[in-house]
């Protein structure tokens, strides 16, 4: 089995916006490791 080429890489997601988490999918789809980072919930 071939490697994928982001393998190895981590990306962090503090995005707000609908476009952050296309853009994470576009890191991970090709290997890279993502952390999405929300707000907390307050109250």
């Amino acid at each position: 089995m071939t490697e994928l080429p982001l393998s190895g890489i981590l990306a962090a997601d503090f995005g707000r916006v609908p476009a952050a988490p296309y853009a994470t999918m576009l890191l991970a789809d090709p290997g890279a490791g993502v952390i999405k980072v929300e707000a907390p919930v307050s109250g």
